[in-house]
């Protein structure tokens, strides 16, 4: 070997040994270290390296990989990728583990869905829970029991007071459960269409809906509150009593409403019995007076269109006294 092809085999001996030994750095750029293996295992991308000084191998967490595959791009630790469903996170603990969990759900619309958050699906008839489930985060979709509004389900039946309408959920037919709009709120009180309310003393209001859906409390005059009762007028909160009807009746909000019973000029609240000489109860209904008996009284018959008439005489129905 001449001198030339001598210096030749050295160079080339020399640069093999720099390649060999160029040295990197870990995440915190502070020890160099030379690279032996990469790998990516549980979405985590890992190094195995040597340290030039003192000769010590270790294992150094880079961040964290969304396709779990060698050739996959790095997320950095503190960022989050946003996935078809759910948005991930790349966290690093205290102790210097690297997890890549899912922190939050990703909507039909792609938007990002909080721990414990709703999302409404086919009108309301279908709801969209981001939740934890058996210890993991999951999507759940489930036919809605009920109406849901303003991220709450309201069940059957049940009314809400929000944004200044008065609600309703009902199912019709046994199908999807449906909300509709039947009143007017203020704060806590809920006023029906056509119905009155007292905003403040003498002052009055009524709830009405336009043609194009809208609510609102049309103010009104105290003789808008008068009751008509059989061809007479009655004031707001004026009582009178009917004898046909043994009642006892107020006028409440344009409506007269039966608010006890009146018997041999006595006065009975709604619910109260009273024992008659003939061995009957008297019931004070909030619609028609009862009258309950244990033993059969006179001749009766059951008849179809007018319910119990006794057979001759008078004509009387157990149920309008």
């Amino acid at each position: 070997m001449n001198s030339i092809q001598f210096h030749i085999f050295i160079r080339i001996i020399f640069i093999v040994a720099s390649s060999a030994a160029v040295a990197t750095f870990d995440r915190n750029a502070s020890h160099p270290y030379i690279v032996k293996k990469t790998w990516v295992e549980n979405f985590v991308r890992f190094q195995y390296v040597f340290e030039r000084k003192g000769a010590k191998a270790k294992i150094i967490p880079l961040g964290c990989v969304p396709t779990n595959r060698d050739d996959g791009f790095l997320l950095e630790v503190g960022e989050r990728f946003i996935g078809t469903d759910f948005v991930f996170a790349c966290e690093e603990s205290e102790d210097g583990v690297i997890s890549y969990d899912a922190v939050a759900c990703v909507d039909m619309l792609g938007k990002e869905m909080m721990l414990g958050e709703m999302r409404k699906l086919a009108n309301g008839t279908v709801v969209l829970h981001c939740n934890i489930y058996g210890g993991a985060l999951k999507k759940v979709v489930e036919r809605a029991a009920g109406c849901f509004f303003n991220e709450t389900i309201y069940g059957e039946d049940e009314i809400s007071r929000l944004t200044g309408r008065l609600m309703e959920c009902f199912r019709p037919h046994h199908s999807y459960y449906e909300s509709h709009v039947i009143g007017c709120a203020i704060g806590r009180i809920g006023v029906r269409f056509e119905e009155f309310v007292e905003l403040d003393r003498g002052v009055f209001a009524q709830c009405e809906q336009d043609d194009t859906g809208n609510v609102r409390l049309r103010p009104v005059q105290l003789d808008d509150l008068s009751c008509t009762y059989k061809n007479q007028s009655h004031a707001h909160l004026s009582t009178w009593t009917d004898n046909e009807r043994a009642a006892r009746m107020t006028c409440s909000y344009g409506s007269p409403q039966k608010t006890g019973c009146s018997f041999n000029g006595l006065l009975f609240d709604i619910g109260q019995e009273l024992p008659l000489s003939n061995g009957c109860i008297f019931l004070c209904h909030p619609q028609s007076n009862v009258y309950v008996c244990d033993q059969r009284l006179g001749n009766w018959t059951v008849n179809e269109h007018r319910g119990l008439q006794r057979t001759s005489g008078k004509e009387f129905s157990l149920f309008n006294l």
